[in-house]
């Protein structure tokens, strides 16, 4: 198993490689992940700020569903915690909490694609 390099936070380049068997693989699927996150990161922003945190819930449900093969288990944990309440209490902290986690998903991107720039 190979090591992300030190200065990625949240892309797991290790757990990755895991799960989708080679550095290949991995290549092949950063444009759908990076392609998740550019449409679903600002998606669920725009619902917490209309009050609809139900359907920002079902949003983060759906990159829940792949996210923990590209990033780290704080990273993931951190998206749960946001989803859990967003179904149990939204209230006005919920958008500032969901808006620290949305720099992150864009870290992860922004990691994703340097990933996918390096030649090998």
């Amino acid at each position: 198993m190979t090591a992300a390099p030190a200065n990625y936070q949240f892309f797991n380049l290790a757990s990755a490689v895991e799960y989708l068997g080679d550095r290949q693989g991995v290549r092949d699927m950063l444009p759908l992940l990076n392609q998740a996150l550019s449409r679903e990161v600002p998606e669920v922003a725009l619902l917490l700020e209309k009050g609809d945190a139900l359907e920002a819930a079902a949003r983060l449900h759906s990159l829940k569903g792949f996210l923990p093969i590209f990033c780290y288990p704080a990273l993931v944990q951190e998206l749960v915690r946001i989803e859990k309440w967003c179904k149990t209490e939204p209230n006005a902290g919920l958008l500032d909490a969901y808006r620290a986690l949305a720099s992150q998903l864009q870290g992860l991107s922004q990691e994703a694609s340097h990933y996918d720039g390096l030649k090998e």
